[in-house]
């Protein structure tokens, strides 16, 4: 018997397919719980499904993706791997949050003006995160790929790997000074990304 998470990856797949067959262009994120409920019960017998599960699921897929299309929507397919892989390298090290949005949300926060709690601008992990930019996925197909990618990295340990350990990286283009400061040992490059890991 497949299991609850294996079933709603089976779910977003075909419904994936089916709109890319039929030529449409699907929404961003066309996952919800009702395709992933629906297709985890069988017609004899019921399959109880754990809602929260297929939530907190869904918004993790959606994180990772995110974060996959906003640091590496141009560059190589090794490249956006390997952006994820250290996504799911943090996840996995006691020194982030153990859980995907934590990771790729975790910020410097100041109150505003309304008493809100927001991201300091610049003080993120990832940049695209709080760069006062709008975070919606604007390009489909870099989008779409961004979700399989996500959705591969959740589900199965395929690619996993690929930076042999590194949580941290940047653009080739520059040389950032958290680099020595922080005792980074450099990993390699993969795509325009430059990939560390501490000693």
């Amino acid at each position: 018997m497949l299991s609850r998470k294996s079933l709603i990856t089976m779910a977003v797949l075909v419904s994936t397919s089916i709109m890319l067959f039929a030529n449409e262009k699907p929404e961003p994120l066309m996952i919800t719980n009702e395709i992933a409920i629906k297709a985890s019960q069988p017609t004899n017998p019921p399959l109880e499904v754990e809602t929260d599960f297929v939530e907190e699921d869904n918004k993790n897929l959606e994180c990772l993706a995110l974060n996959i299309y906003h640091e590496s929507r141009s560059d190589s397919f090794a490249g956006k791997l390997a952006v994820a892989d250290v996504t799911i390298n943090r996840v996995q090290s006691n020194l982030f949050p153990n859980d995907i949005c934590e990771v790729v949300k975790q910020t410097v926060t100041k109150i505003n003006w309304k008493g809100n709690e927001v991201p300091v601008r610049n003080k993120c992990q990832f940049s695209w995160y709080c760069d006062g930019k709008s975070d919606a996925p604007r390009e489909q197909h870099a989008w779409e790929e961004s979700i399989s990618i996500a959705n591969t990295f959740m589900v199965s340990d395929q690619y996993q790997g690929i930076t042999e350990g590194a949580t941290h990286y940047h653009t080739r283009a520059i040389n950032p000074v958290w680099v020595n400061d922080r005792g980074m040992r450099i990993v390699g490059i993969i795509g325009e990304h430059k990939f560390y890991r501490w000693h």
